[in-house]
């Protein structure tokens, strides 16, 4: 194994027992384990594919109706408690991601610059 290999690995194990990333993943067990709510998403997605296609075959009512209907279980599950929950430590998640990424840009960026 490579030192890359080991420290991406290294990485990731650190990553996974961080406590924003398990709150990510118990959040997304959560989620997991409503299937009427994977059912509404898939739903939404259909509606918005509709509405887009409809749009292109320049039918807009029928476009419009697909929109429509796809914000409406949209809003309907931006309102569940479980769903903003998910967002959240989704987001928060998203976020450590980020800065960790930027370290590592920032650190190879200077290490370059300095001709190591």
């Amino acid at each position: 194994m490579t030192t890359y290999e080991q420290a991406l690995s290294q990485l990731k194990e650190l990553l996974s027992q961080h406590d924003t990333i398990q709150s990510f993943k118990e959040a997304q067990a959560k989620i997991e384990q409503l299937p009427d709510l994977t059912e509404n998403v898939i739903a939404m997605k259909s509606y918005q594919q509709k509405a887009v296609l409809m749009q292109k075959l320049d039918k807009p009512q029928a476009s419009e109706d697909n929109a429509h209907a796809s914000q409406q279980l949209k809003d309907s599950l931006d309102e569940l408690p479980i769903v903003q929950d998910y967002r959240r430590q989704m987001q928060d998640a998203s976020d450590l991601l980020s800065h960790i990424t930027k370290r590592i840009e920032d650190q190879i960026n200077k290490e370059l610059s300095n001709g190591k």
